[in-house]
Parts: structure tokens; sequence; C-alpha cells
């Protein structure tokens, strides 16, 4: 017997109706954008009162020379993204739009002509307060100019004026000139007065942790305003002096917090050699290292090491401006600010050679998430020795670091680091300059 009802559909059974409902629908094609051919064909801006031609065509090369729709969307973001980081624009969307080609049309808000702002640094055991001037977009390709007038509590004035350009449309790749002029108080330290005024000139080049650097720089230092109380060797390093050099840095860093990093690494090195005219000859080298680990949720371990040299390369004095220093909250804790190392009476007079090193251990605290504990150890010491050869100094250096280990607090601000310690110095010089007891640090690097 058949069963003769049909639902209105001729041929077709109910058992074939019902065992059809089961059945998967027919696969639709997938589109693979990243294989998906296109070429862009049009390119507008809307929104923007100043961009030249020139860079223009610099920055949307990639996005033209595209040949999927995945590559051609990509490169027309990283455009986008290019103009806001350069100032032209605030904000940028991007459409494209199906014709014979692709067509390209970013749509912005103008970027800010001119800007101001004050603020206040931290860093050199000082606090200053600036004014920041700033003129974006100069000539229509991402250039700006920066002013930068300070005042602080141990710098009377200083300025600071700097002009880029970015290369090839980068942002991450700068070229840039300066000039510069500061008067420091370096007192209760040393009994003097620091002035310099420069004049320099870098190329900067950024890949994604990677940081390069060339710089050239021609400054004029100087000595001066000696208090009564200055030392014989303070006295014999008062005076002008003029460095002409060349700077080379290499920057790693993948850290997740320029100031209270919890994962990642920093390794940074620094090459100078001084000679191209002025006054001074002099060979310079300084590395930096950190890392960071998590041990377990709130906690993390931190190791730090730093240490330069430099030689003087025709046997002169190598000047107080460009010698190292030691000690202080920032470096190794529970000694005064440039409390490690040569020193003549009050005065401290730096060194050729330095290392520094540390171990920290923060740990969360209950309640507070920007606030935790902090246990760590320092050491590290300073000393005259490369210009000046003796093989039994050099030894010691070595094998007898000041040292110091300590507990306290580090509060964890979205532009600065506050550390309060309480410190308890286990090994120094008779020349070291101690701070036991509670030292209070601000800034963005640590030991």
């Amino acid at each position: 017997m058949t069963d003769s009802t049909d639902n209105g559909k001729s041929g077709m059974t109910a058992r074939d109706i019902f065992s059809g409902a089961f059945q998967q629908p027919s696969p639709q094609p997938v589109i693979d954008l990243g294989r998906q051919p296109a070429q862009a064909s049009k390119f507008t801006i809307t929104g923007v009162s100043r961009i030249r031609p020139s860079f223009l065509n610099t920055l949307l090369q990639p996005t033209f020379a595209a040949t999927t729709v995945k590559q051609l969307a990509d490169e027309a973001r990283e455009a986008a993204g290019k103009l806001q980081a350069l100032g032209i624009a605030k904000q940028v969307s991007v459409e494209l739009d199906q014709g014979n080609g692709i067509d390209v049309h970013f749509r912005c808000e103008d970027g800010s002509r001119f800007a101001v702002r004050t603020g206040v640094d931290v860093g050199g055991d000082e606090g200053t307060a600036n004014v920041v001037g700033r003129l974006n977009n100069i000539w229509g390709g991402g250039e700006s100019f920066e002013a930068n007038y300070a005042r602080g509590t141990k710098t009377a004035a200083a300025f600071r004026g700097v002009l880029a350009v970015p290369l090839a449309a980068d942002p991450q790749h700068r070229f840039e000139v300066s000039a510069s002029q500061s008067t420091t108080d370096q007192r209760p330290y040393t009994s003097h007065d620091e002035v310099r005024r420069s004049l320099g000139a870098l190329i900067r080049k950024q890949a994604g942790p990677v940081q390069h650097e060339v710089a050239y720089a021609l400054a004029w230092r100087e000595v001066a305003g000696l208090g009564h109380a200055a030392s014989p060797s303070l006295r014999a390093l008062a005076g002008h002096s003029v460095k002409s050099g060349i700077t080379y840095t290499c920057t790693y860093d993948d850290r997740d917090s320029l100031t209270v990093p919890t994962q990642g690494a920093l390794i940074k090195s620094v090459a100078e050699i001084a000679g191209l005219g002025g006054s001074v000859q002099l060979a310079k080298a300084q590395v930096e290292l950190q890392t960071n680990r998590p041990l377990a949720p709130g906690y993390v371990l931190s190791v730090g090491a730093q240490a330069g040299a430099l030689w003087a390369l025709t046997g002169q004095r190598v000047p107080l401006a460009d010698r190292f220093f030691v000690g202080g909250a920032h470096s190794v804790r529970g000694f005064e600010y440039r409390g490690i190392g040569p020193r003549d009476k009050a005065d401290s007079l730096g060194g050729d050679v330095f290392y520094a090193a540390g171990l920290s251990l923060l740990t969360p605290l209950p309640r507070v998430e920007a606030l935790r504990g902090h246990l760590w150890a320092n050491a590290g010491q300073c000393a005259l020795l490369l210009n000046t050869p003796k093989a039994n100094e050099f030894m010691r250096f070595l094998s007898s670091p000041s040292a110091s280990i300590g507990f306290g607090l580090v509060y964890r601000h979205s532009m600065v680091r506050a550390e309060l310690s309480w410190c308890i110095p286990i090994a120094a010089t008779t020349s070291d300059k101690l701070k036991p007891g509670l030292q209070f640090g601000l800034g963005f690097q640590f030991l």
C-alpha cells in the first residue's frame, strides 16, 4: 500500500519529505580574502587641511602595490595609523568601494596645528616643572617642532628645541636636529654648577621592540660656580670643554611597562667616539640589561645590571661631564645620589669605569592594585682606573662592590614609578656616602 499524501509537493511521498528534512544543505563557497585578487584604482582623502603630495605618494605606495583584498585593507589601515601617529589627523576611518578597481577613501578629523602643555619630570634626584610648545605637521609631511623650557630643584634653567622629520612617511623612522642649553646646580654632591650648550642631529629607526639610533652632538660644557669649599681635585677639573662626537645606541625592549614591568626584557648598548674636533678625545661604551619574570599571580622577579667604561685617547684627564656616577634611589639604593666612587672631601668625582646590579621581588598587597611590596638587593662600584692603570686596584674594584639590601613599597602610576624603601647598607668603601633608613625615589628607570 502506497502513501498518497503529497503535502503540496508533486511526486514526493511523506517519507521522502521526512527524510529530506535531515539532509545537510549544499555548502556555500568560502571566499579567501588572502587570495581574492584586488587592485586599488583611486584614492581620496577628506578632512585634512595640509598634506604634501610627495608625502602622500610615499605613504600610499604599499596600498597601491597590494594585490589581494586582505593586503589592500591591511595597508590602508597601516597608512591611516601613520597619519594619526604623525599628528596629521586625529581620527581616520577607511572606506573601500568596489568599482572597476577598489576606491580607497580616508575620512579624517584634522589634527591640531599647535599644542601647549605643562608637566613635571623626575629623575637624576630632582624634579623639574616644564612648559612645552609643539607645532605639528609644519610642511604637510608630519614634521614637528617642539620647544621645552624647564626649571627645577637643581636646574636653574633649561631650554631645548627639536625639529623632527619623518623619513619615508614612517613615524618610526625619524631625522631630528636639536639645540639645548641648561644650567644645573650639582650641590650638595659636588661643589659646582654645570653649564651645557649643545647642537645635535640623529637618525632613529624603530622596528618592533628594536630601536637603532645614530647621533652626532657638538657640546660645550663648563664646570663653573665653584663654592669656597671646593676640593683641589674639583678645581683641577673646572673650566670649559668642547666635545664633538658620534654615538650609536641599540635598544631591545619588549617589557610590558617602562616603570614597573611584570614581564619582558631590556637590552641596551651605547657606543660613543669623540674627537672630531673639540678639546675632548675619548671612547665610551655602556650596556644595560634587565629581565622580568612572573613567578606567581602578583609576584615578579626582576634582575638588572649596568656597566660602562671610557678611555681618554690622548692621555688627557677625563672631563667631569663625561664620567660615570653611581648611587642613589634610582641606582644602588642605600647610598646618597652619586655616593659611590672616588671623592675628594665632599666632592663626588665620578669614574671612568663602573658596574651595578640589582635583584628585586615585587609582591602583591591586598586591596591596592597599584601598590606592591618590594624586596631588593643592590651592589655596584665606580672608580678611576682605565686612564691610570693599577692592577691591584682593578681587582679590588671587581671583588669589593658597595652593597645594600632592603624592603619597601612601590607605587605604579601610569606615567611614573614611586618607591619608598628602608635601606640597609652591608658593604661600603671609606669614600662612600651612605643613606641608611628611609629613601624615596620617583622616576622612570630604576635598577
